[in-house]
């Protein structure tokens, strides 16, 4: 073999491996900066991360290498994501195939992962360093457009919250989404279109007026026929007038000058009078609040071996009226609610079970006080006037007290009742002893079109 050869081979040999060792080290410098890169990130407490599952060399050759890619913190103000160098086409298209891929990955479908991956690295072989980037560069966006988007949400709220002497329609933010759907000209509509609709001649201003007599019930019936209902029924007179009527003592407690408290209401709701009215808790005094209780008591038999059980039901009343008085009655089987319910007024004696008092709202919290038996002889034919019993009749030996949750099933409802204590007091000592309950059930609404009229 002769020398030259070799000397030329060697020198082949030479700048081949000087080729090879320079682009190492070109390719060992780039991991190494991506390296300290996420191991600078790694050590913010505060930034998000994402489980990004990479490998330098494309899951074709060295497998599924897990490594976490962690978003940097914001950087400084000079620095904006519109600045940011886009994407070729091709590499973008690359970049979407591995954010699939990755996908694929997480959802433990690792044959279409391994696919998509070589897709993905034989259009771009430095795919997973541009996956990286766009998911840095796209945390950055989220957390530069964030102060945008809270001031943006101020101004609709801001927007929402009129002061309470402008007319117009005052709306949650979830409800004006949907209105500003609506197109500029509504009109009511037949449902027939060869018939007239003579509403259509009524101005706003009439219709508001009408509406303005009808309940809450009657008022949303008459939304749901269609969006110029719905648009007209929520003026802002019609709700101020409805919390006007219904939010007062005892419903919503005294200020200490004597005032109402509605309009420290009234700001905590951003005078949305409709959203005060369906969230904000409210006794129900359009009908009456039963308890059907139930309890098996053992029987009689002539035959040791046969049980005989019966099963009794009985019922407890709560009607509340707006000068604060309430009427409590026990009553068993044998008066349904049929025959009970329209007997319950101020003027009704006589039954067992039968209490009188006072109520007031605080929070959720329904409050029965003074809680007296009606054959005591305090119970003048005054009281059914409204007049106020006094708990220091020497008559009266106990009075009664009731602490209950009113809750709303569903939502505006407030049609529910738990007790929550049951207490007998001692006028004589002041010592109050729980009352002992053992199947009772919660009240629940049923509302009376006879006390809705009176």
């Amino acid at each position: 073999m002769n020398n030259p050869p070799l000397q030329n081979e060697s020198e082949e040999l030479r700048k081949f491996r000087e080729e090879w060792r320079a682009e190492v080290k070109r390719r060992n410098g780039v991991e190494s900066v991506t390296r300290s890169e996420s191991t600078e990130a790694s050590d913010w407490p505060d930034t998000a991360s994402f489980n990004v599952f990479s490998t330098s060399s494309g899951p074709a050759s060295s497998g599924y290498a897990t490594s976490v890619a962690t978003v940097p913190p914001t950087p400084s103000a000079s620095f904006h994501v519109s600045t940011a160098p886009p994407l070729s086409q091709v590499s973008s298209l690359a970049v979407s195939i591995y954010r699939e891929a990755v996908i694929h990955e997480q959802r433990g479908e690792l044959e279409e992962a391994l696919y998509l991956y070589r897709s993905a690295f034989r259009r771009d072989a430095n795919v997973d360093i541009l996956f990286e980037r766009e998911e840095m560069l796209g945390a950055i966006m989220a957390q530069q457009i964030a102060p945008k988007l809270e001031n943006t949400l101020a101004m609709q709220n801001t927007k929402a919250a009129v002061s309470p002497a402008e007319h117009g329609v005052t709306t949650s933010r979830n409800l004006n989404s949907i209105l500003n759907n609506f197109p500029p000209d509504l009109v009511f509509e037949p449902e027939d279109e060869e018939d007239s609709v003579p509403i259509n001649l009524l101005p706003d201003e009439m219709i508001v007026y009408i509406l303005k007599i009808l309940d809450a019930s009657s008022l949303e019936r008459f939304a749901s026929v269609n969006r110029k209902a719905r648009v007209v029924s929520l003026d802002v007179s019609i709700w101020r007038k409805l919390a006007k009527e219904t939010y007062k003592p005892p419903q919503i407690p005294v200020l200490p000058d004597g005032s109402s408290s509605l309009e420290y209401l009234s700001k905590q709701y951003l005078y949305d009078y409709r959203r005060l009215y369906i969230e904000h808790p409210r006794i129900r005094l359009d009908g009456v609040y039963i308890a059907v209780c139930h309890y098996i008591r053992p029987g009689l038999s002539e035959n040791s071996w046969v049980n005989v059980n019966h099963l009794i039901t009985y019922h407890r009343y709560l009607r509340f009226f707006p000068n604060g008085q309430v009427i409590s009655l026990l009553t068993n089987e044998e008066q349904p609610p049929a025959h009970v319910i329209p007997l319950l007024k101020p003027t009704l004696r006589g039954l067992k079970g039968l209490l009188f008092g006072n109520w007031h709202l605080s929070g959720n919290t329904v409050v029965l006080s003074n809680l007296i038996d009606a054959s005591s002889r305090s119970l003048t034919h005054g009281h059914g006037h409204g007049h106020a019993v006094d708990p220091s009749i020497p008559t009266v030996r106990y009075i009664f007290t009731m602490h209950l949750t009113l809750l709303s099933r569903p939502l505006g409802r407030w049609n529910k009742m738990d007790i929550v204590s049951y207490d007998t007091v001692k006028l004589e000592t002041g010592e109050a002893s729980p009352v002992a309950l053992k199947h009772e059930r919660p009240f629940w609404f049923s509302k009376v079109r006879s006390y809705a009229l009176s």
